[in-house]
């Protein structure tokens, strides 16, 4: 299995780094087209998108991997018939969430942003989100196969084609705000069915089974209030910084969370390759001891990324954007710690996904998004986007605790608590010291 997680982690970071590149690289371009304002707007429907697809998802994502890989190692039932029944829950869930979102569209846009903002930007953006959505599902595929090359190529397309439609809508056609979501939507709906074909020999209309949607739901849905908690205490903070400070300070906020992608990109790498091997080996014998080591170097090796990330934070911010974004490098580290926390949700819950149970994830991520809104209304008021970073990373940090102590009960480990701790602060400590 380490030899897998390896060689699966060298292809998708691969891969990964170079996609993620090309986006990272618009940066410069988008920051240069866009007022910190107006990538404060965007980055508040980005966030509005988050949760439009933890609805249209619902949970099913997750409900695939499990009985894809019960199918493939108990040959409970053909691999065909778990795809195609979860593509056709997916497409009703997500026509569902565009109607919902279409009648309660004059509140949505009133509760998230400052002024008036056209109902079809909204619009648009829950249809992207609907066709990323159903793309999603083609990618899984492979990474369930073990593709990962697939999984590349697909996910490459999708990034070259996103954006070079937002940049020609606008950069060329200048047509601001309204092009980069049209942009978006058009390339999300072409690669939809371009994954539609890769993937055909694992979706056939006769397979379908609408009688399991009851059992993928009974999977999934706990994990939607438990995905909603995930998305407040990652996203929550921009909903504060918009209604606390502005759409100005929301768009230095969101530059230095893009930056903090680079992070992200890493523990994204290590995502791909993780989840199929864990679905794996969660039922084997020396399940415990592989987590547990595999827990020990990802929190240190994340503490050591976290900190080179806040060590090149100013000179990346003062060659790639312009002047009036260059504050936003005291956030980058601090917000790299979010990624960090984010995908060890997927080491830290093991034994939970392991007996069923995921509506105690509930448990888990609620927690976390209690404490994220307390944190985030006391800390953004006295600290300003330091505030909103610290509240984010200290609630995603608390959820994974809690999750820890939960998943025990059911896939023992002993975790290495003062490693963890000592790395943490450490990181955090030096952080702190070079955003001061």
């Amino acid at each position: 299995m380490y030899k897998k997680l390896l060689t699966d982690l060298s292809i998708y970071g691969l891969g990964a780094i170079f996609i993620k590149s090309l986006a990272f690289f618009t940066l410069p371009i988008y920051t240069r087209i866009f007022s910190p304002s107006e990538f404060g707007v965007i980055e508040m429907f980005a966030t509005i998108g988050g949760i439009l697809s933890i609805f249209m998802t619902m949970g099913l994502d997750s409900a695939q991997s499990y009985y894809f890989m019960e199918a493939k190692n108990k040959k409970t039932r053909d691999i065909k018939e778990v795809t195609t029944s979860i593509l056709g829950l997916r497409i009703v869930l997500g026509i569902a969430v565009i109607g919902v979102v279409s009648i309660l569209s004059p509140f949505i846009l009133d509760f998230a942003f400052e002024t008036k903002l056209p109902i079809i930007y909204l619009l648009i953006v829950a249809s992207s989100i609907f066709f990323a959505n159903l793309i999603s599902q083609s990618l899984e595929i492979f990474r369930l196969l073990y593709k990962p090359w697939h999984y590349i190529a697909l996910s490459f397309g999708q990034t070259i084609l996103n954006i070079g439609l937002i940049l020609y809508f606008t950069y060329i056609e200048n047509m601001g705000i309204y092009g980069y979501f049209l942009g978006s939507l058009i390339a999300s709906f072409i690669v939809m069915l371009i994954g539609w074909v890769v993937t055909r020999n694992y979706r056939y209309f006769r397979s379908l089974n609408i009688d399991l949607w009851k059992d993928f739901l009974k999977f999934g849905a706990p994990l939607v209030p438990a995905g909603f908690a995930i998305w407040f205490m990652q996203a929550g903070d921009r909903w504060f910084v918009m209604k606390i400070l502005g759409s100005h300070d929301l768009g230095i906020y969101s530059v230095g969370a893009k930056f903090a992608m680079l992070i992200a990109l890493a523990v994204e790498i290590f995502r791909k390759a993780w989840w199929p091997i864990a679905m794996d080996i969660m039922h084997k014998p020396e399940a415990s001891e592989f987590i547990r080591k595999i827990s020990f170097w990802y929190i240190l090796l994340g503490s050591i990324g976290a900190v080179i990330l806040a060590l090149i934070a100013p000179y990346l911010v003062k060659f790639l954007v312009t002047e009036e974004y260059h504050e936003s490098y005291k956030l980058i580290g601090i917000l790299g710690w979010s990624g960090i926390f984010y995908g060890f949700y997927l080491i830290s819950e093991l034994g939970i996904f392991k007996s069923k149970k995921t509506y105690l994830s509930i448990i888990t991520n609620f927690t976390g998004a209690l404490l994220n809104l307390l944190l985030n209304y006391f800390l953004i008021q006295i600290f300003g986007l330091i505030g909103a970073a610290y509240a984010t990373i200290i609630s995603l940090m608390m959820a994974n605790i809690v999750g820890m102590n939960i998943s025990n009960k059911f896939l023992h480990v002993k975790w290495q608590w003062f490693s963890y701790a000592l790395f943490i602060s450490t990181s955090l400590a030096i952080i702190t010291y070079l955003g001061r």
